[in-house]
């Protein structure tokens, strides 16, 4: 009985110590690995913010997440990203709704040019209009947050443009519904991601493109861009979403999906401030460069937004046809800028 005794003492002790050695329970405890893709290059404060999100991540876990972030497309290109959370080829990814027009019918409309005054109300905007309106098109991934451009203005290669007929004909670079407006402009609508648009220019396949000021900076645009027109009482967003694939979330513990979801309405201020701050400096480099800055008449600002209505008209009614409330979305971005300006 007492060797009994003793041999359940010592695989006590035996026990306790196996798990007490440093190393052995974090071991046991498996690393949460996650893929992040974008197609924004390392330089770019897309890629800066997004590689903070990832380290903060690991840090507020304690190490139990380990993220990886795939820069400038090499994971998926930067239409592909959504279908490649979907897939689980990457398990986060950064998004641009227009790059797959008629995926998202409703929240698609808030790329619209209802003449955004900034990324922080475009940002602030596009996360409410999803509170409020939680469209199943979005049932593919698990939403960690919206965040949009700001204002889309245009900016032209080798002929400035002050009015409606200075556009006319010329090739200008469009993206999602953007096609349609610059048609309805009188200009020459040529669909490319961004990461095309440096070569489009250099090539002469488009005289200019609708973007925000950053991309000149970002996407070192301003070696070929020598004008900007102000077109403000028209310009669009460009809604991005940042989303997880399903089943990862689903096998995330509660703690790690807690921290996530905190994480994800900070980001929110983070990624609104950082599009406004990457607009100026993008602008202030033009400036520095010699660079036209045409900010159109009162007058002409009123054609160029006439010119608009016919997109939002559209909207409505396509959204109504799939039996989505457009009609009350229209509203709802109507009203919340109005309120903004």
């Amino acid at each position: 009985m007492r060797r009994s005794v003793l041999v359940t003492v010592v695989l006590a002790v035996f026990t306790l110590c196996l798990f007490s050695v440093p190393g052995i329970t974090q071991a046991q405890e498996k690393v949460i690995a996650l893929k992040v893709t974008h197609f924004f290059p390392t330089g770019h404060q897309q890629h800066v913010l997004l590689d903070q999100w990832a380290k903060e991540l690991e840090k507020r876990t304690n190490g139990k997440v380990k993220v990886t972030v795939y820069p400038g497309g090499v994971l998926t290109p930067a239409p592909q990203i959504y279908d490649a959370v979907v897939k689980g080829i990457a398990d986060v990814g950064d998004h641009v709704l227009g790059y797959t027009v008629g995926r998202f019918p409703l929240m698609e409309g808030i790329d619209l040019p209802y003449g955004y005054p900034s990324g922080t109300v475009a940002t602030k905007m596009t996360n409410a209009f999803y509170d409020k309106f939680k469209p199943k098109e979005m049932d593919g991934v698990k939403v960690l947050w919206f965040h949009a451009q700001a204002p889309g203005i245009l900016h032209t290669k080798t002929k400035p443009v002050s009015n409606l007929e200075d556009l006319k004909g010329m090739k200008i670079r469009t993206f999602g519904s953007n096609a349609k407006f610059m048609s309805n402009l009188g200009g020459t609508p040529v669909a490319m991601p961004m990461t095309d648009v440096y070569d489009a220019l250099a090539k002469g396949v488009a005289e200019g493109l609708l973007a925000n000021y950053e991309a000149l900076e970002g996407f070192a645009l301003a070696d070929q861009i020598r004008y900007s027109t102000e077109n403000y009482g028209s310009a669009y967003t460009a809604v991005f979403l940042v989303c997880m694939n399903k089943n990862k979330w689903n096998s995330l513990p509660k703690d790690v999906q807690a921290t996530i979801d905190q994480m994800s309405v900070e980001y929110i201020d983070k990624f609104a401030k950082m599009w406004d701050d990457i607009s100026k400096s993008g602008k202030d480099l033009m400036v520095k460069r010699g660079a036209k800055i045409i900010t159109l008449s009162k007058e002409e600002q009123a054609r160029w937004a006439e010119k608009a209505k016919p997109l939002f008209d559209e909207y409505v009614k396509n959204t109504k046809a799939k039996g989505l409330p457009g009609e009350e979305a229209n509203k709802f971005i109507q009203d919340y800028l109005k309120a903004a300006r």
